[in-house]
């Protein structure tokens, strides 16, 4: 990098979908509609490759769009098979623990594998393997930060309150406790200024 590149601020952006190629499009298409609730905004086909592009957001043409293509076999991980190859995770954003508990269900009954719940301190999630086997993600925010990693087995059983007390109490005593707000207020001091229109 150029010292001239290095000293310009970062570039006004905003990330706003990802592509991954698969296995079987209609298959993936199912999971993606009927579990997690995307809608199709087109589908077609580019060369020889068919292409479907899922959204939730109507702001968004695509925020998935899934193409064929992938090879019959890829390795594993090399230092955690549960993680993909190459796409680490894919996270999805939920607002409450009751959503979490319902998209744990879904995917119980959706054709979703290895599903698992964790308390990262500063999110709850539930994690899974979608039908081609990419480590996927949902999860809560919580109000409290500390140091990551952080990754204790969540009982999904257990009340909102009981959740939220114990996470809150495991942050206190974990470094680098702060309440979310300061964590976000510090963060904004060191990061590129956010997405403007």
């Amino acid at each position: 990098m150029t010292q001239q590149a290095a000293a310009k601020p970062a570039p006004n952006l905003k990330f706003t979908h990802m592509g991954l190629v698969v296995s079987d499009i209609d298959v993936m298409t199912r999971f993606y509609v009927d579990i997690l609730g995307f809608t199709v905004t087109d589908r077609g086909v580019f060369g020889s490759m068919d292409v479907v592009f899922m959204s939730r957001d109507p702001e968004e043409h695509h925020q998935i769009v899934l193409t064929t293509g992938r090879p019959t076999v890829l390795p594993a991980n090399t230092i955690n098979p549960e993680f993909g190859p190459s796409i680490q995770q894919i996270s999805f954003k939920m607002g409450t623990l009751a959503d979490l508990r319902d998209m744990a269900e879904r995917l119980e009954g959706g054709g979703a594998t290895k599903i698992t719940a964790a308390s990262h301190g500063n999110a709850w999630s539930v994690y899974a393997h979608d039908p081609d086997g990419n480590f996927i993600e949902f999860y809560v925010d919580t109000d409290w930060y500390a140091n990551q990693p952080f990754y204790v087995p969540l009982d999904l059983n257990k009340t909102d309150e009981e959740i939220a007390r114990e996470t809150r109490e495991m942050c206190e005593a974990s470094p680098g406790f702060k309440p979310a707000e300061q964590w976000r207020r510090d963060m904004s001091k060191v990061m590129a200024p956010p997405f403007r229109r």
